[in-house]
């Protein structure tokens, strides 16, 4: 069973849907939502943290955890100590390989690891992720 840890949590709003347990990024620079995630939707976009609940409500409050240790869906089978990244806009995640990390955005771009797993887990399990988002290059 994952656990989480009481790591640091932000009250941020939702531009959209977003479910539980999923990496969340900041609007765009410059929009006039501010204070506001929408779900992380690929290695592409920056990974401020993991929603802590399910938000159905465009505006409604999520709380956003951006340490410590979390819940998250595997999307692909991967091993403990993998390090990690988005691998769709469902918010699940994958372990990042060389393959992945070049193929992404045709090898240009930014990508961003969301951090480290620490069990193994098959698609669709929730295991534990110690929060790390670090630039891949």
């Amino acid at each position: 069973m994952a656990h989480n840890s009481e790591g640091r949590r932000l009250p941020l709003k939702v531009a959209s849907a977003v479910a539980q347990y999923v990496p969340v990024t900041p609007v765009p620079a410059g929009s006039s939502l501010s204070e506001t995630v929408y779900r992380a939707g690929s290695i592409n976009d920056y990974p401020l943290g993991f929603t802590t609940a399910t938000v159905a409500t465009y505006g409604y409050e999520v709380g956003v955890q951006y340490d410590g240790v979390v819940k998250g869906i595997a999307g692909a089978s991967l091993g403990g100590g993998a390090l990690l990244g988005v691998g769709s806009t469902n918010g699940v995640l994958i372990p990042l390989t060389a393959s992945n990390i070049a193929s992404s955005a045709n090898g240009s771009g930014l990508r961003w690891s969301v951090g480290v797993a620490l069990k193994n887990a098959a698609a669709g399990d929730v295991f534990p992720v110690l929060v790390k988002a670090d630039q891949i290059i």
